[in-house]
């Protein structure tokens, strides 16, 4: 059976009617607390209401209704074997059944008491003849006469054509919004106008000169400042490993992980192409050298990463690579420059 599939591929199932049972009983305790403490006077005018919304009949269409569902919901599909039912689904079957045509009875209950409360609002309407209070909330808004009490507010002699003007004032809410708009113009003239504060101008330069005090911050934290006159040689053996994994990663390939050369020059031996020194340096591998090869590192490395590079470099001087290139450019001394042809 289709419906009894259906229940057996869901998980829980069993606490399903305990949920329903909870939520009717919840209901009708709410139910009874608003019977006890319903008006006498409200209950004396139902009384006198002549019943005439046809509970039998609905109550025999939702019975027929239920009846009609459960054998469409019971009714047994060819393509699936038929199997005995055990007592627990039968009662569980019998137990929805109940639940929901208490379901439809409730419902029924619920809109002849809607209709009912209806009556007696539209009777106790018509009996009461005083002027009906207006809470603060529909004065604020403007709602303070209604539409059937705008007689007083017809201008006399302003007929024209069945058309009548009425002399409608403007909302309070509307009022108090055009207040505020008065008070907080003349606060902020009085606030800007008067030197307290700053006018966009001077608001302008003192954001960029701020601007330009965090931007210097800035450029001085993360070495952005750093250039090839500024930069200084590092001789810290941390920063010199860090220089070392950086070259490794990005310079090897040209220069041999141990820095004797291959396609790049040998950076071992004291000859240099374009000048030795930190400063030197530094401005080779920021700038490159395009024509021989030699890229700019500027956009991949930070100043502070090309200056561990660089120093590096400088450290590698004396050592002896495995396979070195042939001396490239002049030969730097300790008292300067000698220059050689190669």
């Amino acid at each position: 059976m289709k419906f009894r599939t259906y229940l057996e591929t869901i998980a829980g199932v069993g606490i399903y009617p305990l949920v329903s049972l909870i939520i009717f009983f919840a209901f009708f305790v709410c139910l009874l607390l608003f019977v006890f403490r319903i008006d006498k006077k409200d209950l004396q005018n139902m009384e006198s209401i002549p019943l005439k919304d046809g509970v039998v009949q609905k109550s025999l269409l939702s019975l027929l209704f239920l009846i009609l569902l459960s054998s469409s919901a019971f009714a047994a599909d060819d393509a699936e074997p038929i199997r005995a039912i055990t007592g627990t689904e039968l009662i569980l079957y019998m137990f929805l059944g109940v639940l929901f045509f208490i379901a439809v009875l409730v419902v029924i209950l619920l809109a002849n008491a809607v209709s009912l409360l209806k009556q007696v609002s539209q009777n106790n309407a018509a009996s009461v003849t005083t002027e009906p209070k207006v809470s603060w909330w529909k004065k604020f808004a403007g709602m303070s006469v209604m539409p059937g009490d705008d007689k007083q507010l017809l201008i006399e002699g302003h007929d024209y054509d069945g058309i009548q003007e009425l002399d409608n004032r403007m909302p309070p809410w509307l009022q108090s919004l055009f207040l505020a708009t008065i008070v907080i113009g003349l606060a902020y003239a009085a606030f800007y106008f008067s030197g307290m504060g700053d006018l966009q101008l001077a608001e302008l330069d003192k954001e960029v000169a701020q601007a330009e005090i965090d931007k210097k911050a800035y450029m001085a934290k993360v070495g952005a400042s750093m250039d090839e006159n500024t930069v200084t040689l590092v001789t810290d053996a941390g920063t010199v490993d860090q220089g070392k994994t950086i070259f490794v990663e990005k310079c090897a390939a040209c220069h041999a992980p141990d820095g004797g050369g291959s396609v790049g020059p040998n950076l071992t031996d004291g000859y240099w192409l374009h000048g030795a020194g930190i400063n030197n340096i530094f401005k080779v591998i920021k700038y490159g050298v395009p024509e021989k090869g030699m890229i700019s590192w500027e956009k991949q490395l930070s100043p502070t990463d090309i200056q561990k590079v660089a120093s590096y470099v400088i450290s590698l001087k004396g050592s002896k690579p495995a396979t070195p290139k042939e001396p490239q450019g002049d030969l730097v001394q300790e008292n300067g420059l000698a220059q050689t042809d190669k």
